[in-house]
């Protein structure tokens, strides 16, 4: 009778828990602006003058766009008590979504008028 040996799976399990780790901690952090000697109102004044001026350069524009493509579902066997029997696969659908086409404009317009007033987007560690 051959034994049969079969390799550890402690490293994998190790390796895959440090990657698991790393992804939750990194996620610990974001940005904020930041103004040196600026106030809470200063922020707010700016932030709103800023999303404003972007809003008004980019107005919301609604479009339906494909948002998830199709895709094909692989055939399936089905066994029951009487027996087996294969089951085709089937076509899923691509999914529509209504997209604002102008909101990364629109972000990108608000960042450049915070930095063109002094302030900068820092990485914050929480």
């Amino acid at each position: 009778m051959k034994i049969l040996r079969f390799p550890s799976l402690r490293p994998a399990v190790t390796l895959a828990a440090g990657a698991l780790l790393a992804l939750g901690l990194g996620g610990c952090a974001h940005y904020e602006w930041y103004k040196p000697d600026a106030t809470q109102d200063d922020y707010n004044q700016a932030i709103y003058a800023c999303n404003m001026a972007a809003a008004h350069a980019y107005p919301p524009m609604l479009a339906v766009q494909q948002v998830a493509p199709g895709y094909f579902t692989p055939g399936f066997m089905h066994c029951g008590p009487y027996g087996c029997w294969n089951g085709p696969g089937y076509f899923v659908p691509p999914a529509m979504g209504t997209v604002d086409v102008n909101q990364d404009n629109r972000n990108q317009a608000a960042r450049q008028c915070m930095r063109a007033r002094g302030w900068q987007l820092i990485k914050v560690q929480q």
